[in-house]
C-alpha cells in the first residue's frame, strides 16, 4: 500500500518537474538567443560607426586640402595640422581591407594637389609679384575633380557596405 502511495506522489511530481525543467531550459534558451541577437546588433552598429568614422576622415581630408591651399598658396602661411588621411588609412587598414583600392585612389589623387600647393607656396615665398603674374590654377583645377571622384567612389562603396549589413 505504501508503495502505491509513493508511486502516486511521484506521478504527481513528474509534471511539476518537467514543467520546471522546461521553464529553466526556456529561460536559458531565451537568454542565449537574446545575447546572440544583441551581440549581432552591436557588431553591426560598431561596423557602421567605423565606416562613418572612415568617411568623416575622408571628408576632413578634402577640407584639409582646401584649407592647406588657402593658407599656403594665397595667404603664404604655414599649415601644420595632421593629415586626416592618416586616420582614414588606419581605420581602413584595421577594419576594411575591402576598401584598399578606393583609399589608394584617393592617396594617388591627392599627391599632385599637394605638389601643386607646395610649388605655389615656394613661388609665393620667392616673389609675391612674380607669383601673381604667373598664377595658373589649371593643375589644381584638373586634379581636384579626380580627387573628388576618388572620394565619391570610396563613399559609395562604404554606403554599399552599410546597406549589405
Amino acid at each position: 500500500m505504501t508503495d502505491s502511495v509513493v508511486l502516486t506522489e511521484i506521478a504527481k511530481a513528474i509534471p511539476i518537474l518537467v514543467g520546471g525543467l522546461l521553464a529553466a531550459a526556456g529561460g536559458v534558451g531565451s537568454q542565449f538567443l537574446v545575447h546572440r541577437l544583441t551581440d549581432k546588433r552591436e557588431r553591426i552598429k560598431l561596423r557602421r560607426e567605423r565606416i562613418e568614422a572612415l568617411v568623416k576622415a575622408i571628408y576632413d581630408h578634402a577640407q584639409w586640402i582646401e584649407e592647406k591651399q588657402n593658407k599656403m598658396v594665397f595667404r603664404n602661411e604655414d599649415h601644420d595640422p595632421p593629415n586626416p588621411l592618416d586616420v582614414a588609412r588606419m581605420i581602413q587598414g584595421l577594419h576594411f581591407p575591402e576598401l584598399h583600392q578606393e583609399l589608394l585612389a584617393i592617396q594617388q589623387a591627392h599627391i599632385p594637389l599637394l605638389q601643386f600647393i607646395n610649388e605655389q607656396r615656394l613661388k609665393h615665398m620667392k616673389s609675391r609679384a612674380a607669383f601673381i603674374a604667373e598664377w595658373d590654377p589649371a593643375p589644381f583645377d584638373e586634379g581636384y575633380p579626380r580627387y573628388l571622384a576618388a572620394v565619391n567612389a570610396l563613399v559609395q562603396r562604404a554606403r554599399a557596405l552599410i546597406d549589405a549589413q
